[in-house]
């Protein structure tokens, strides 16, 4: 495996930014400050209809009277965007799973650490993706779970607080 290759399969250890934040620094640490060239990486919602992503309803999908005009919708996000929003798709679960998540982000920070990356590893809970002491990180903290295949997955990082956090993540991937 090249070193660009495994440095996508590891995460470099970082303090929290919740951490960091509890210790009351006057100044935002530099590693965190962007400057002014590094802006190109931000989207804004836009008023332009083209910089919109495309929206699918599946309801009209499967309404003989609207199909047509949904299927040409659909037809035309997969060639032009290649991504869509579906809407009306009957998944209550992704909300759940929303839900679940902002609820493990409101835990006490020694709480979310008891799933944190280990040392070598991009799952977990902090920041991913840090492949050097020089990095510019974004002041956020995130977990990352692998959830398929399904031999991947390393449940001992997926939290139990929640106590529905599991529950719905595994309801959400097997539809």
């Amino acid at each position: 495996m090249d070193a660009k290759s495994k440095s996508l399969e590891s995460s470099l250890t970082v303090p929290s930014v919740q951490e960091l934040s509890l210790q009351n620094p006057q100044k935002v640490p530099q590693r965190y400050i962007r400057d002014d060239a590094d802006h190109d990486f931000c989207t804004f919602p836009s008023s332009d209809p083209s910089l919109t992503i495309p929206l699918i309803d599946k309801a009209k999908l499967v309404n003989t009277d609207t199909q047509q005009d949904e299927l040409h919708k659909l037809h035309l996000a997969c060639k032009h965007w290649g991504v869509f929003q579906m809407l009306n798709h009957g998944v209550s679960s992704v909300n759940n799973m929303g839900n679940e998540v902002k609820r493990f982000f409101e835990l006490p920070l020694q709480e979310k650490t008891r799933w944190a990356q280990k040392a070598g590893s991009l799952e977990g809970y902090g920041q991913a993706f840090v492949t050097s002491q020089e990095q510019k990180l974004d002041w956020n903290d995130m977990i990352f779970l692998k959830s398929l295949p399904i031999q991947n997955r390393k449940l001992d990082l997926w939290p139990q607080n929640p106590p529905e956090f599991r529950y719905i993540y595994i309801m959400l991937l097997n539809l």
